[in-house]
């Protein structure tokens, strides 16, 4: 049976990349019209048509949206694969509901009465049954509401309204749920709070009517103990009791209020410490374990370096001031299989640029322990400078996967930054301590520290603390750390090339460069060098603006990326053409101070001239060949175009001024010559122009 490139997604008609690319992992029925990083750039520009409807990952296939595709392509794929099937569609709620087993096992097995006698009969055990899942599709609706709204197409969603009215719809199966969207919140409220028992009729259950007072009372005290002011005990004994005495209660004190703080900790702990705590706290974590090999899992972080270092600076007045209390910021790249700090930066304060820092250090770093760039199989990271950063991440590793936002467990770093803190920096004498909340019995002497003050390092004596620490604690675990790589399966490895990893992590000097004979002159750090290509293409580009991105460690290459100039600035990076350029060899201009590659570099440049040359020179040949044959055609015998046109002798000059019969007569006599001796004509002037060097638009 042949494979079909139709899939469906959320409602949506794709087709899978692999029957439409050329290459990469193109499936052997593949139409094959377009690569892969052809149509990849298309779907992410926004000039184009072609919309991305899922990206490809673990055993399933990247889809375009069908809709978005060119005609063209539609039309290939419906003489090769026939018209897609429209799909069934079910409504969101249809699609997720199930039946619950346990719910009628529950009721089927409930008894009431005065010595629980009686059981409910087959149209309650099922309505009853029916309603519990009714329920167990709007929690599992509710709690996924993201994808919800984008089942529904809206941006803003009332989620009960929108429920409501689904349940309302939805009657495959015989339920009697409110119809209102208060009562199906109190509904799923209550169902949520009490279980199956909740749904069935108090007439038919054996509880006796619960106390309304003491209801009150309680829920009272609680939301008192709740309030997001942390009222304390006192406070919520005086407040509930200006309630008791006008209704009648009996007032409570403040160890009653303590007591039932304690008892129902879990219920009004959010309310004065937030969800995060809750979560951070109080509710269940994942038991995670290290990764099994290196490279499988990065994580990266800031942290303000507990060394502190002097700085001076000249005052409004003009008078200089030494502050001792700065200190400096790493962002290190962990690999949690043996904490190893695989990839640092150093700044004075977290920001994209210094993350990218760290990222283009770790990378630099795989390439000193593997050979090649590698990324990892997994990266993590908060969601700072989410939007500028993501791409970089994405590019960094094969999945990338963000932290939950203000998740410090998912933070593994942590404890690594309070180890090096306690290993290494507590050993300088300009440590300034842990963290305020440790405590001051972990703090250094104040008195001493602010004796040695003056003995402080500058700023760059800082940084060489911190990255002699790093560089110490990398030695421990590198050997380690190469060895486990080996045992690494092939699928699990990913090499980044050197051009996306200039791409992604290269530094910009933020200005364009156009191409010069001499090559691209951008200056960078102040020093003004020179980047060239022996790649023809690259010349055959000379009319764009160029942008490069280069590595501030290793300037022998840079990556040259085309973009749009306006105003003499950068106004966007188009990257339709990308090319990696070599710095340029500098030749000796004294013949004394020639050098031992002098001469290979020169030849090097004078045969890629040449190659040019020879380029340029065919090509005309060749169009002049093309052109001979068409203006053999009688209706273009007098054409002036075809006097003007270079002949095989290349004298475009006696053509222009001569377009008399004479000029007749000489073109048909080179019409008649024969291939042979248009092709020994053709050499002789080849040569002569090499031996006189005329000029090459006199001679083309």
């Amino acid at each position: 049976m042949r494979r079909t490139p139709y899939e469906y997604y959320e409602n949506k008609l794709g087709v899978k990349l692999s029957f439409l690319i050329s290459d990469r992992n193109a499936v052997d029925e593949s139409l094959k019209l377009i690569s892969y990083n052809a149509l990849h750039k298309r779907t992410k520009s926004a000039t184009c048509t072609e919309k991305q409807l899922r990206r490809a990952s673990l055993n399933f296939d990247g889809l375009v949206l069908y809709s978005s595709l060119s005609q063209e392509f539609k039309d290939r794929l419906n003489l090769r694969f026939g018209e897609p099937q429209k799909e069934v569609k079910r409504s969101w709620f249809a699609a997720n509901y199930s039946s619950d087993r346990a719910a009628f096992d529950f009721y089927a097995a409930h008894r009431y009465g005065d010595n629980n006698e009686k059981k409910l009969s087959t149209t309650f055990i099922e309505r009853y049954t029916y309603n519990a899942s009714v329920l167990n599709t709007v929690i599992k609706i509710k709690t996924n509401r993201k994808a919800y709204a984008k089942a529904l197409g809206v941006a803003n969603l009332n989620i009960w309204e929108s429920l409501s009215k689904d349940v309302n719809a939805f009657r495959d199966v015989d339920h009697n749920l409110p119809n209102t969207p208060g009562g199906l919140r109190r509904k799923v409220n209550a169902y949520q709070n009490e279980g199956y028992i909740s749904l069935v009729s108090k007439k038919l259950t054996n509880n006796n009517a619960a106390k309304v007072k003491e209801d009150e009372q309680l829920a009272l005290l609680d939301e008192l103990l709740a309030k997001h002011t942390n009222l304390d005990n006192m406070q919520v004994a005086s407040l509930y009791n200006t309630v008791s005495e006008r209704i009648g209660w009996k007032t409570i004190t403040a160890q009653t209020v303590a007591n039932r703080k304690e008892e129902n900790n879990l219920v009004v702990f959010a309310g004065r410490n937030g969800a995060n705590a809750l979560s951070n706290k109080v509710l269940m974590q994942n038991k995670r374990m290290k990764p099994s090999a290196p490279m499988l899992y990065w994580t990266l972080d800031g942290w303000d370096a507990e060394l502190l270092y002097q700085k001076s600076t000249t005052n409004k007045s003009g008078y200089a001031v030494t502050t001792y209390t700065n200190r400096l910021t790493m962002v290190v790249v962990l690999d949690p299989f043996n904490k190893y700090p695989v990839g640092y930066a150093i700044g004075t304060h977290e920001n994209p640029q210094l993350i990218k820092e760290a990222l283009r250090n770790a990378m630099q770093h795989t390439q000193e322990l593997f050979g090649n760039f590698y990324r990892p199989y997994q990266l993590q990271s908060d969601h700072y400078g989410k939007g500028n950063l993501t791409p970089i991440y994405e590019a960094c590793s094969t999945h990338y996967t963000p932290a939950k936002v203000k998740n410090a467990k998912s933070k593994v770093i942590e404890p690594w930054f309070n180890r090096f803190n306690k290993e290494y920096c507590q050993m300088f004498d300009n440590w300034s301590g842990h963290n305020v909340s440790s405590g001051s019995a972990n703090q250094p002497n104040d008195e001493m520290l602010n004796k040695l003050r003056h003995q402080f390092p500058d700023e760059a004596g800082c940084r060489r603390q911190l990255e002699a620490a790093l560089e110490q604690d990398r030695a421990k675990k590198s050997e380690d750390y190469v060895n486990q790589w080996q045992a690494v399966a092939q699928e699990m490895r990913s090499q980044m090339s050197f051009e996306t990893y200039l791409n992604f992590l290269g530094d910009t000097t933020g200005y364009s460069n156009k191409l010069m004979p001499e090559g691209l002159t951008p200056t960078i750090n102040g020093a003004k060098l020179c980047f060239d290509s022996f790649d023809m293409e690259f010349r055959k580009q000379s009319h764009l603006d160029w942008m490069i991105k280069y590595d501030p460690a290793d300037l022998s290459k840079v990556l040259a990326v085309n973009v749009e100039v306006k105003g003499g600035k950068i106004k966007q990076e188009i990257g339709t053409y990308q090319f990696i350029l070599q710095q340029k060899y500098v030749q000796s201009m004294a013949l004394a101070d020639r050098q031992q590659d002098d001469a290979k570099q020169l030849e090097q440049v004078k045969q890629f001239n040449s190659d040019v040359m020879q380029y340029i020179t065919d090509t005309r040949s060749k169009n002049y060949d093309i052109l001979d044959d068409l203006f053999q055609k009688p209706a273009l015998q007098d054409t002036l175009a075809k006097l003007i046109l270079v002949d095989s002798h290349g004298q475009h000059k006696n053509q222009r001024n001569q377009v008399s019969g004479r000029s007749r007569e000489l073109i048909e006599v080179e019409h008649n010559k024969t291939q042979e001796e248009k092709q020994q004509s053709w050499n002789q002037n080849q040569a002569a122009y090499h031996k006189n060097k005329v000029n090459l638009n006199d001679y083309l």
